[in-house]
C-alpha cells in the first residue's frame, strides 16, 4: 500500500473508534443510532444538486442497494451490541473481519490460502473465542461456551457477519465504480457512501420506529450534538475506505484499519471504565498480528 492509503486507512479507524464510542457512551445506543442516521439522510438531502446521478453505472446501483440492506442488519446489530456489552468487548470481535474474509473468499470465491494465511486466521479465531473470557476461573471451554451465547456476543458475532458480507460487495462496487466517467475519483467514496448509507437508515428507521419513538425526543435535546458528529464520522471514516477500495488490495485494507480494535479496548478501558482491559487490550494486540499475517500471505 501506498504512504497515503495507509494513512488514510489509520485517519478512518480513527474516526471509526470515536463514532463508535459516542454510540456506546449514549443513554440508548439505538435510538442514538437512529438520530445519526436522521442526520445523514439530511446530509444527504443537501447533498443531493451536487450528485451526478446520470453518471452511476446501473452495475454500481445493484451494489449500492445490496449495501444499503447488509449494512442496515449491521446497524441493528452494533446498536443492539453496544445496548448489552462492552465496546472492548463487542469491537474486537466485530472488526475480526479479515480472517473471515479471507475464509468466505475461500469457500465462495475459491481463493487459495496458504500456510501463513491459515495461520494467521486462526490466530485471529483463537483471540475471539479467548475474549469471551470474563473474569478469573471462567478459562474453562463450557463457560466460555456459555459466554458466546449471551446477547452481546450474538449481536457482535451478527455484525461482524455483517462487516464481512458488506466489505466483499463494497470492493466490487467501487472498482466497478473507479470505471465510471464523469465523477472524479475523490468524489466516488461519498457519493457511493451517502446513497447506500441513505437507503440504510430508511431501512433502520422503519425497523426501529416503534421500539425507540419513545426515548427520541431526549436523545435529540442531550446529545443530539454528539451524534451530528457520530453521522460526519460514519460518513468521513467509510468514505476515506470507499477511496482507497479503488486502487488498494481489500485483504490490505481491511487488515490495517483493524489497527482500530486496540483504540476500543483503550477507550473502553480508560474511558468508560470497563473490566478486563489488560485481559482485552493483550488479546487485540495479538490480533493484529494475526490480521498482518493474513494481509501479507502470498
Amino acid at each position: 500500500m501506498s504512504q497515503t492509503a495507509i494513512f488514510l486507512v489509520l485517519l478512518s479507524a480513527s474516526i471509526h473508534v470515536g463514532w463508535n464510542f459516542l454510540t456506546k457512551a449514549s443513554s440508548s445506543p439505538k435510538t442514538f443510532t437512529l438520530l445519526t442516521g436522521v442526520f445523514s439522510i439530511a446530509f444527504f438531502l443537501v447533498a443531493i444538486p451536487l450528485i451526478p446521478f446520470n453518471a452511476i453505472p446501473p452495475a454500481v446501483w445493484l451494489y449500492i442497494a445490496l449495501s444499503g440492506g447488509i449494512h442496515t442488519v449491521y446497524f441493528i446489530a452494533l446498536s443492539s451490541a453496544y445496548e448489552t456489552g462492552d465496546i472492548s468487548f463487542v469491537y474486537p470481535i466485530a472488526r475480526s473481519s479479515p480472517a473471515f474474509v479471507a475464509i468466505a473468499a475461500f469457500f465462495m470465491l475459491g481463493e487459495t490460502v496458504s500456510r501463513q494465511g491459515v495461520l494467521g486466521i486462526g490466530i485471529v479465531v483463537g483471540c475471539v473465542f479467548l475474549i469471551q473470557v470474563r473474569g478469573k476461573g471462567r478459562t474453562g471451554l463450557k463457560k466460555i461456551l456459555n459466554s458466546i451465547k449471551q446477547k452481546d456476543c450474538i449481536w457482535a458475532f451478527m455484525t461482524l457477519a455483517a462487516v464481512v458480507a458488506y466489505t466483499l460487495v463494497d470492493k466490487a462496487g467501487m472498482v466497478a465504480f473507479s470505471r465510471a466517467k464523469g465523477v472524479a475519483s475523490g468524489l466516488r467514496g461519498p457519493i457511493y457512501y451517502l446513497l447506500q448509507m441513505t437507503l440504510c437508515y430508511l431501512c433502520y428507521l422503519i425497523f426501529n420506529r416503534d421500539r425507540i419513538r419513545p426515548g427520541f425526543g431526549y436523545i435529540l435535546r442531550h446529545e443530539g450534538t454528539k451524534a451530528a458528529a457520530a453521522a460526519l464520522g460514519t460518513m468521513a471514516s467509510y468514505s476515506l475506505i470507499l477511496h482507497v477500495m479503488q486502487t488498494e488490495t481489500v485483504s490490505y485494507i481491511v487488515s490495517l484499519r483493524q489497527s482500530s480494535a486496540l483504540m476500543a479496548v483503550a477507550a473502553g478501558g480508560f474511558g468508560l471504565r470497563e473490566p478486563y482491559g489488560r485481559w482485552r487490550f493483550f488479546l487485540a494486540s495479538i490480533m493484529l498480528v494475526g490480521f498482518y499475517l493474513v494481509a501479507s500471505a502470498k
